[in-house]
């Protein structure tokens, strides 16, 4: 995963490598093969956009890592 300020907002880039582990864990995932990018807002976490469109998968499994990539932003917030 990758952490981009984008300053009212960050981004978490979850890369392939990082899609196909999850789904290793999580394989009904229903998830692509490729990269996800999710984007927060900084003032209260909430997710603001997914790339690319979510409008093909959808469900628990993009949640879940949705929740990850969440995470993983919040601890590069603190630094």
């Amino acid at each position: 995963m990758k952490y981009f300020n984008r300053g009212s907002c960050y981004s978490v880039l979850v890369s392939r490598r990082d899609v196909e582990a999850f789904k290793r864990i999580y394989p009904c995932s229903g998830l692509p093969d490729r990269a996800i990018t999710f984007q927060f807002d900084r003032r209260n976490g909430d997710l603001v956009d997914i790339w690319p469109d979510s409008h093909t998968f959808d469900g628990p499994g993009l949640l879940a890592l949705s929740q990850d990539a969440h995470a993983y932003g919040e601890r590069h917030e603190s630094i």
